[in-house]
């Protein structure tokens, strides 16, 4: 990435482009080959440079194709180019009327519209595409079949892009606070940005550059996961969501350049003959500092880099960076405010003082470094290394740049271990991490890093969590060489391993009796839930059936109740019986079971009341049929009005009951 800024920057220099983004699209468009791009942003037959180009544009009403964009947008064949008159519109106002030709790409179309509204091409989003198409940014215009004239809306996207993108289910916003430094000519400012998901991190560092005039070949981030490259997308960067913090400075290859030397310089005050020799005795060391001082002083070399500067202020600024040793900036200030803004110091400044080649130490607390290592599953554990460093330590300087820098120990640190850093240099920062360990490791882990001598610092302790106990595992101390640093992490990694191995057998049987015994959970549960069905069943039945009784039960005593009212009014409504005598007749009744009833009926009665006598005595005319013997009849199916005498049922008869 260091190489593509450098390109950038030689080809901002020599083509005047102040654009990053524009700038980053031209050389992506010749795979960053330099020499191509600038030729073909500065063809032969234009004398002018493309800032001027572009400057003569904006004060046109009409948005026409710069000489100096030429080149990108015509075609290589010699076919020719239709011209298309585009209106751009936001919130209902015509922005900007643009003729470009058809070879144009959407990415040239979208820096036209950044010339005329300075919205940066990231940001911008186009509705309105005639047949509803949606071009991508590589895109060239003469494959959408466009009209020569139509209209688009233009969509920032800080803002309306928002609301849209909230539409849009696979898609996030982050929202990214951006801290950046401090510098001479200005105090820290803190920029509040949103973006989407699939946002890249090279288009946020060419919007920050945009809001900064901080090139991106000048940013140096503190943040971002040491993974992500241009092309990573902020879904894909595993940042935090929805808000996430970064820092962010000038970088300054002179002053990085100084400290280099200055370090090399100061490194050579301890005579290191071999990476396994022992380390020096005060004697060794006031030796080599007497035959360093013949050596040309360090400063010479950072007066020679700042020969081409004019500002004093700049120059005073890079020689007070390089003072004495007493005078550097500790990894972390005395007045720092707590403990996380106390590592992302110790990371800013260990990497300003020992270079790009250092363990990627994690950003944040004590406690989240021990739940993020410790408190995983079995076989994503990993050791914790927590460094602890301490500046009056005569140690320190040699530790850092020579085994602790190395490349193989950062590499097999980075991927065998979980780092976390710390400075003790101050009272108030190791009373601050000793408390943080007796909270987070118990009181064994603090006394345990109290008794640490300062003279042995700085140290790597190394933490570990065996079943439910997080334990220190190892203390490497800084009086070792290369081949005991590596050996001492080498033997604590192979411990770690085989007691990672156990423990994921044990988790393993564990998860197999924890899954049995929720499989039979399960089971009992479906088996208990069947019966309680079952019992439901059985109660929303008996339940029905009650209810059909007592409708039917209900009905009995309506009918019962509607046949009691009828027999009470035929009872009061039937004449007496008469004595034998003339005009009286006598009928016998031979009911269905063999039994008899009699009764005395006047000549005159009519046959309704017979009817009636029956009904009383029980014998309904729907239950049963009357039948006279001779003739054979049935006398239920006759005019009730008719007389005994009529029917010749006197003066005296036998009728039989029959069922229906």
């Amino acid at each position: 990435m260091d190489d593509k800024n450098g390109i950038v920057a030689d080809f901002q220099a020599i083509t005047g482009i102040d654009n990053a983004g524009e700038a980053l699209m031209h050389l992506s468009n010749f795979n960053w080959d330099l020499l191509a791009a600038v030729q073909h942003v500065t063809p032969q037959h234009t004398q002018h440079l493309p800032s001027e180009g572009r400057s003569n544009q904006l004060n046109a009403p009409t948005v026409m194709i710069a000489d100096d964009f030429s080149g990108m947008t015509a075609s290589t064949s010699n076919e020719t180019r239709r011209l298309i008159t585009i209106e751009i519109e936001q919130h209902g106002h015509i922005i900007a009327t643009l003729k470009v030709n058809d070879g144009s790409t959407i990415d040239d179309l979208k820096t036209l519209v950044y010339a005329e509204s300075n919205i940066p091409c990231c940001l911008q989003n186009f509705n309105g595409w005639p047949n509803n198409q949606l071009p991508s940014n590589k895109d060239t215009l003469s494959k959408l079949n466009l009209p020569d004239r139509f209209k688009l809306n233009l969509i920032r996207g800080d803002g309306d892009l928002n609301q849209e993108l909230n539409g849009r289910a696979n898609l996030r916003m982050f929202t990214l606070n951006i801290t950046m430094e401090a510098t001479t000519s200005s105090e820290y400012q803190v920029y509040k940005l949103s973006f989407s998901s699939d946002q890249t991190v090279a288009q946020v560092k060419e919007v920050v550059a945009n809001l900064t005039k901080l090139p991106i070949s000048n940013q140096q981030w503190l943040g971002w996961p040491h993974f992500v490259t241009p092309a990573t997308t902020l879904e894909e960067s595993h940042i935090n969501y929805p808000v996430h913090d970064f820092k962010l400075k000038p970088s300054n290859s002179i002053l990085k350049h100084t400290r280099r030397r200055y370090n090399t310089r100061l490194n050579s005050v301890v005579d290191m003959e071999t990476s396994d020799s022992p380390m020096p005795s005060s004697s060794t060391s006031s030796s080599s500092t007497s035959s360093s001082s013949s050596e040309e002083d360090p400063f010479e070399d950072a007066a020679e880099s700042l020969s081409g500067i004019d500002d004093d202020d700049d120059v005073d600024t890079m020689f007070m960076d390089t003072e004495a040793p007493t005078r550097i900036r500790p990894l972390i200030a005395e007045d720092t405010e707590d403990e996380l803004a106390g590592c992302i110091q110790f990371i800013d400044e260990f990497q300003n003082r020992y270079g790009d080649m250092r363990p990627q130490f994690f950003l944040g607390t004590l406690d989240q470094a021990i739940k993020i290592a410790c408190f995983k599953p079995a076989k994503d554990k990993r050791l914790l290394a927590v460094y602890l460093h301490h500046d009056r330590s005569v140690l320190s300087n040699v530790f850092c740049t020579q085994l602790l820098c190395f490349e193989s120990v950062v590499q097999y640190l980075n991927t065998n271990f979980l780092v976390w850093g710390w400075d003790m240099t101050h009272p108030s920062n190791r009373n601050r991490i000793l408390q943080s360990a007796s909270l987070s490791l118990g009181t064994m882990a603090e006394i345990t890093l109290r008794a640490i001598d300062i003279n042995r610092l700085p140290a790597l302790v190394l933490f570990t969590r065996n079943r439910s106990n997080t334990e220190i595992l190892s203390v490497i101390n800084g009086d070792c060489n290369i081949s005991e640093l590596l050996s001492s992490l080498i033997n604590a990694q192979e411990m770690f391993a085989i007691q990672q191995q156990v423990e994921i057998k044990e988790e393993g049987e564990r998860n197999m009796r924890e899954m049995i015994k929720v499989e039979q959970d399960e089971a009992y549960q479906q088996s208990l839930a069947i019966d309680r069905a079952k019992e439901e069943t059985k109660r929303v039945q008996e339940m029905e059936e009650k209810a059909i009784r007592t409708q039917i039960e209900s009905q009995e005593r309506q009918v019962a109740a509607e046949k009691e009212a009828i027999r009470q009014r035929i009872v009061a409504s039937l004449p007496a019986e008469p004595e034998p005598g003339d005009q009286v007749a006598k009928i016998r009744f031979r009911l269905p079971l063999g039994k008899f009833l009699e009764r005395r009926f006047l000549a005159s009665d009519n046959l309704q009341v017979l009817f009636d006598y029956l009904y009383i005595s029980g014998f309904s005319q729907e239950e049963f049929k009357v039948i006279s013997s001779w003739p054979r009849r049935d006398l239920t199916t006759l005019g009730v009005t008719q007389t005994m005498k009529e029917l010749n049922l006197y003066p005296q008869e036998t009728l039989t009951l029959e069922e229906r």
